[in-house]
């Protein structure tokens, strides 16, 4: 794939996060990772809590610097650029939340945070036009219109989802990190809003980067999936959570874990699944690089 077929493409992210005076303590969130999502595509990213999923997502929508690497948004270099430089580019990338009841201020009802986009990003829609606005994001959403006249605290969760993603496409986005957008909510109401985001993907090509520690939804929703492992990705292509290749995607799909933890390497010395490993060697002292195996990408000496 090449950056005009991406509409997001990061080379070599790398995330430390700083603790402490003296000394002070540096922790790698995400340690080298190449991604790139094409235009309608769902890139299911899959992991354990704490394996830089998150850090991951809001990397690449620039809310969090890289330490390292690259960012290329449709093409355009975006890592340098300042915060007004940036403010075009963040009207085309969004991110759904986990918990939707913190992304809407309390003393506002719904449709006042709904239209929050047009204000924030003036001369878009004038007054006139933004109630007629309004109504066309709740029939994309299937959201009540009696719900929007209510504060946040007076919707479920699940309305309360859909209220939020009515405010995320308000700006016609081309990429939406959807950071475990369905784990706080019961199973019927986790479909709907997997149909209702499959359905707006459909009418506009947005592209997703799914992010969920969910097996079984990663499945459902991704056309593609990479498997993360402290700050890796270890496993990326098509059907990889059915036939799995690297050890660790193994024991991820099958649930059988040893009770020996993995160890814990330096960046770039060795693969900290080799200790847990039963087709572990002496090269798995050496980190292995991503590398493709019938038609998957695979950071593994001796892969499935």
């Amino acid at each position: 794939m090449s950056d005009a077929y991406s509409i997001i493409k990061g080379t070599n992210l790398i995330k430390i996060f700083k603790t402490g005076y003296f000394p002070q303590k540096q922790t790698f969130a995400v340690r080298g990772v190449d991604i790139e999502i094409q235009p309608g595509e769902t890139y299911a990213l899959v992991g354990e809590s704490g394996s830089g999923k998150t850090t991951l997502g809001r990397m690449l929508l620039m809310l969090i610097s890289p330490s390292m690497g690259e960012i290329i948004y449709n093409g355009v270099n975006i890592t340098n650029k300042n915060h007004e430089e940036l403010g075009f580019f963040r009207r085309k990338m969004q991110i759904i939340p986990q918990h939707p009841e913190d992304a809407f201020n309390p003393r506002w009802k719904v449709d006042y945070s709904i239209l929050e986009p047009y204000r924030i990003h003036k001369g878009m829609l004038d007054s006139e036009s933004m109630g007629k606005k309004l109504k066309e994001l709740l029939q994309q959403t299937g959201l009540d219109p009696e719900y929007v006249k209510r504060y946040p605290h007076q919707l479920s969760g699940g309305e309360l989802q859909r209220a939020a993603i009515a405010r995320i496409i308000a700006l016609d986005p081309d990429f939406i990190v959807c950071d475990e957008p369905t784990s706080m909510l019961d199973v019927s109401v986790q479909a709907s809003i997997i149909h209702l985001l499959k359905d707006i993907q459909k009418k506009t090509r947005v592209a997703f980067l799914f992010i969920t520690h969910d097996i079984c939804l990663a499945k459902i929703v991704g056309d593609r999936v990479g498997v993360m492992y402290k700050g890796l990705i270890v496993e990326e292509g098509y059907g990889i959570l059915s036939s799995p290749s690297h050890p660790y995607t193994c024991s991820l799909t099958r649930q059988s874990f040893s009770d020996k933890k993995p160890d814990n390497f330096p960046l770039n010395s060795g693969c900290q699944w080799y200790s847990v490993c039963h087709k572990a060697d002496e090269r798995c002292s050496i980190m292995p690089q991503l590398k493709s195996i019938n038609g998957k990408k695979v950071r593994c000496h001796n892969p499935e």
